[in-house]
């Protein structure tokens, strides 16, 4: 058999044409049934003509319980997130509910989530010192912006796949510590919440890297705090509604707790505790009460 023989694919018999052949570990499959598979698999190769077979049967399922899921809750500006609370699944795709029967997105059981995982990716463009004849030239130390992609990674207990990534950004966020990035924190966070099962499945933060360069103040970042993070994480803290707190910490106010507003500490029930003053006409020092124990005269 020739190199460029038409071969017929092993799912639905037809003919595979030219640069058409998906290879399978036993067989080979078409393009047209190749575009059926969930959007989350990832082992064609290794998957054999039955396990194929078996998840196109899944995947006819799927449109079946498609058509019945409600969306309750969307989180995602990219690659959204759509939860139905009151079926207890959900689906990943960019497109909106409407426009669904083509792509087909799996219909997953938010109880065959395993763990969630919250994934900051950062990229940096240096700034430079402009001169007047349009030379450019590095500061001392180097300055940089910064920009960050927020992505979720799911993982699932599936017998075709078992992690998907989610973008919750459409473009790149500017800046640590901005409105914006705590805005993508919290909403990784309440989808997670919203993921997980009787409180049993943990969130990982995973925060980007800077190359050990501590961002510029006055360039799109917060103070360094001596972690190169912002001081406010997003997690098992107050949601302040996406929005940095006016505290000048970047910090939620806890007003669940009596704080002192300079230290974040629980305030001290203290009992009074008279002070020792010094007479104004004989100058002497006097422990206690209202009257010099000297001349008698009158605490001023």
């Amino acid at each position: 058999m020739g190199l460029f023989d038409k071969k017929n694919c092993d799912i639905c018999g037809d003919k595979i044409g030219l640069l058409g052949n998906r290879k399978l570990e036993d067989g080979n499959m078409c393009k047209n049934c190749a575009k059926k598979l969930s959007p989350h698999f990832s082992d064609r190769r290794g998957s054999t003509v039955a396990e194929i077979q078996n998840q196109l049967a899944y995947r006819e399922q799927n449109k079946s319980v498609l058509s019945t899921f409600a969306p309750t809750m969307t989180f995602g500006d990219n690659e959204k997130v759509y939860i139905d609370a009151m079926k207890g699944n959900f689906v990943v795709s960019r497109r909106t509910p409407g426009n669904w029967s083509d792509e087909n997105p799996d219909v997953i059981p938010i109880s065959s989530v395993v763990s969630c995982n919250l994934r900051v990716d950062e990229d940096r463009d240096e700034i430079y010192i402009e001169s007047s004849d349009g030379e450019k030239r590095s500061y001392n130390p180097p300055r940089y912006n910064f920009y960050y992609d927020f992505i979720v990674e799911i993982h699932v207990n599936n017998p075709y796949f078992d992690e998907i990534e989610v973008r919750l950004n459409s473009s790149q966020v500017d800046g640590m510590g901005t409105m914006e990035y705590n805005r993508y924190q919290q909403m990784a966070m309440q989808l997670t919440n919203n993921l997980m099962q009787n409180g049993n499945i943990g969130m990982n933060n995973t925060m980007p890297m800077n190359g050990g360069y501590a961002p510029a103040n006055g360039y799109n970042q917060p103070m360094n705090n001596g972690y190169n993070q912002p001081m406010n994480n997003g997690y098992n803290q107050t949601m302040n509604g996406g929005y940095a707190p006016a505290n000048g910490y970047n910090q939620p106010i806890n007003q669940g707790y009596n704080q002192q507003s300079a230290y974040s500490q629980p305030a001290q029930q203290q009992t009074s505790v008279p002070q020792a003053w010094f007479c104004t006409s004989c100058g002497t020092k006097n422990e206690t009460g209202k009257f010099c124990q000297s001349c008698g005269a009158p605490r001023g």
